[in-house]
C-alpha cells in the first residue's frame, strides 16, 4: 500500500506544474515568477490543469487518510487504491483534452474506490 501511496504523491508532483508549463506561450515565465498581483487570460488547457488538479487535491483529502487507517488497521485495499490512481490518472488526461460526459464517469467510478476502502476498513473496525 505505501507504494501506492508514493505513487499518487508522485502523480500529484507532476500534475502540480502542468497547467504553468503547458501555458508558458500564452503566459510568460516572469509572470509565473511575479507576484501575480494582476490577472493574465489564461490559456483554455492551464484553465483545465488548474481545475484538474484542485480535483485531485479534493480527491487526495480522503484517499491519504483511508490508505493511512487501512495499513494502521492491515486492511488489504491494495486493488481499489490502485484502480483509484489509474482512474484518477485517466480523469486527468481526460480533463487536459476537454472530454467531459466520460470524464465524469471516471470521476464517480473513482469516488466508488474510495468508498470501497472506507468500507473495508469499517468492516474490519465492527
Amino acid at each position: 500500500m505505501i507504494d501506492i501511496i508514493l505513487l499518487t504523491l508522485l502523480f500529484y508532483f507532476i500534475q502540480l506544474p502542468l497547467p504553468l508549463i503547458l501555458g508558458l506561450r500564452e503566459v510568460p515565465l516572469s509572470y509565473n515568477l511575479s507576484s501575480r498581483d494582476k490577472e493574465v487570460k489564461i490559456p483554455v488547457v492551464s484553465g483545465r490543469g488548474i481545475r484538474a488538479l484542485k480535483n485531485l487535491k479534493e480527491s487526495l483529502f480522503v484517499f491519504i487518510p483511508v490508505s493511512i487507517l487501512s495499513i494502521i488497521t492491515d486492511v488489504d485495499v491494495v486493488m481499489a487504491a490502485t484502480i483509484w490512481l489509474v482512474l484518477r490518472v485517466v480523469y486527468t488526461f481526460l480533463y487536459y483534452f476537454g472530454i467531459s460526459y466520460l470524464r465524469s464517469i471516471i470521476w464517480f467510478l473513482s469516488v466508488i474506490c474510495l468508498f470501497d476502502m472506507a468500507i473495508r476498513i469499517f468492516k474490519h473496525a465492527i
